[in-house]
């Protein structure tokens, strides 16, 4: 296969180990439920996208870039159902070009998991925390709804990360995760939880 944009033999040697790794660790569909479908265009686009941001090579990097572009793929799938059809879904130049940018920025940013630990020293989550288990608001709404409540939190946090993601927005440091992941979302549940405690909407 001849590739426009890669011009040395390394780099065909390069792109080459990318993709039978990537095959190999997205695209069989006895390990995956829903595998990737790329065509070798759309492989080398790919390709292409990361080599800027790589500071060693494909081969150091390749387990991490192969983690990225699962968990990217994963963000995909969890966002669109079980339903997805991979490569009609990659057909779409729009849904594509998200994917690639979720992909490169995911690379790049701190693994969803620092989430959880991020959050725990999160003064605003803290007292949220704290007033969402306190005996006022459990009293008046009851564990459930504080628990359900608790559990939407920790998904609109995903949510969030995924979404700057998908917007281009690196999160690799603990404190951008704080500012623009947890806090924006504190705030809206801390806007929720005295509604319900005003007798207001639920939320």
């Amino acid at each position: 296969m001849t590739l426009g944009t890669l011009k040395t033999d390394n780099a065909i040697n390069s792109f080459t180990a990318f993709q039978n790794r990537l095959r190999k660790v997205m695209c069989d569909s006895s390990k995956r439920d829903i595998p990737l479908e790329l065509n070798d265009e759309q492989l080398e686009t790919l390709y292409n996208a990361f080599t800027p941001v790589i500071e060693t090579s494909i081969y150091a990097e390749m387990e991490h870039v192969m983690t990225a572009i699962r968990t990217s793929f994963d963000a995909v799938t969890d966002g669109k159902g079980e339903n997805i059809k991979s490569d009609a879904y990659m057909s779409n130049d729009k849904h594509f070009k998200r994917f690639i940018t979720h992909v490169v920025t995911n690379y790049q940013s701190l693994q969803a998991q620092r989430i959880s630990i991020v959050m725990v020293h999160n003064k605003a989550y803290q007292r949220l925390e704290d007033g969402l288990f306190g005996e006022t608001f459990v009293s008046e709404n009851g564990f459930q709804t504080a628990y359900e409540l608790h559990n939407q939190l920790i998904q609109a946090f995903l949510d969030g990360y995924h979404d700057l993601l998908f917007e281009g927005t690196i999160l690799d440091t603990s404190k951008k995760i704080e500012e623009k992941v947890i806090e924006p979302v504190v705030q809206r549940y801390d806007v929720k939880m005295q509604e319900l405690l005003e007798g207001g909407e639920d939320g």
